[in-house]
């Protein structure tokens, strides 16, 4: 159990540390094999912008108390984590009790109110936390963004955010997840993904808010569209029917199709050739397999076709991508 109060991650990773019984070297700690496997680093950009990148296997439970009256701004949070348990998410009187598999969202709250994170042993744990101070906020967003922002952080409205790890976020995710420390543009390199993805998600929040349709979803069609989500990630060799996907969450096509455009912002099949592509792309870097291999892979019978789509997807086509390697 860790309890803190919030005024720059890097300060809350000297705290867990010292919890831990473990040293910071390079901003970073290694967890003791009792709690888990993996990493911790923290940090601090400037006096009003910090940010924490988890990435760890837990063996034993793990409890994180953000107190109440911390410093003012927000805190942004894009979590992938996998359980074979219950994550509990309390801010206030709303709970969240999560007992899928993956728990992939985008969660925003306001640092001077209570968070109660716990995530069970046997979870997997990727996650990035940035803290921004109210003042770094309003020196770059409208008066009347940052109301809403605001108001939106401070609802506690935990069963109603709309917001999820997609596709684009993943992509992002990945490279920051994966960047090793001891890269001499790191710190310039993990600035410039959390940009992105701060940017991203004021984008999903102001096209939420704009949209015709209300951003309150319910729970359960949010949890469906994960599972959805998931399927379409995971599938790489045929584009499953959408009688089948609605099948598995028990609505109509007509109502699968507009959430799910609702909530990731592209059509079911976009969603999933996105995805696809995006994965054969990763195999071409690593040089894993052939241009034929991969278009094989993600379900590509014709080199031919799977260039076209390759192209159209990045700009460049596959064996231009190899030569630049």
């Amino acid at each position: 159990m860790h309890s803190f109060k919030l005024e720059n991650y890097e300060q809350w990773l000297e705290e867990f540390a010292a919890l831990l019984h473990v040293p910071i070297k390079d901003h970073s700690i290694t967890l003791p094999p009792d709690v888990g496997e993996g990493t911790v680093l923290a940090h601090t950009m400037s006096p009003h912008l910090s940010y924490a990148v988890l990435n760890f296997k837990l063996r034993s439970d793990l409890e994180i108390y953000r107190e109440a009256d911390g410093a003012k701004g927000f805190s942004l949070s894009f979590n992938q984590v996998e359980v074979n348990k219950e994550v509990r998410l309390n801010a206030d009187q709303s709970v969240v009790a999560d007992k899928g598999t993956l728990r992939n969202d985008i969660y925003l709250s306001d640092t001077r109110d209570p968070l109660h994170v716990k995530i069970p042993g046997g979870s997997n744990v990727k996650r990035l936390v940035i803290f921004a101070t109210h003042e770094l906020a309003s020196r770059y967003l409208s008066a009347e963004l940052l109301e809403k922002l605001e108001a939106f952080a401070r609802a506690n409205s935990l069963s109603d955010n709309p917001y999820f790890v997609n596709l684009p976020h993943r992509e992002t995710l990945k490279e920051l997840f994966e960047m090793k420390e001891n890269d001499p543009l790191s710190q310039i390199r993990r600035l410039s993904r959390i940009i992105h993805l701060v940017e991203k998600f004021l984008h999903s929040f102001l096209r939420q808010e704009q949209a015709s349709l209300p951003r309150t979803i319910k729970k359960n069609d949010l949890e469906s569209m994960q599972h959805i989500e998931q399927i379409l990630s995971s599938k790489l060799e045929g584009f499953p029917s959408l009688e089948s996907l609605a099948h598995e969450v028990f609505m109509s096509t007509s109502k699968l199709k507009n959430l799910f455009k609702q909530i990731y912002g592209y059509t079911l099949y976009d969603y999933y050739n996105k995805n696809r592509l995006q994965r054969a792309k990763e195999m071409l870097i690593t040089g894993g397999c052939s241009i034929k291999q991969a278009g094989s892979e993600i379900g590509f019978s014709n080199l031919s076709h799977f260039a076209k789509a390759f192209k159209k997807e990045f700009g460049i086509l596959p064996r231009d991508l190899m030569k630049h390697k």
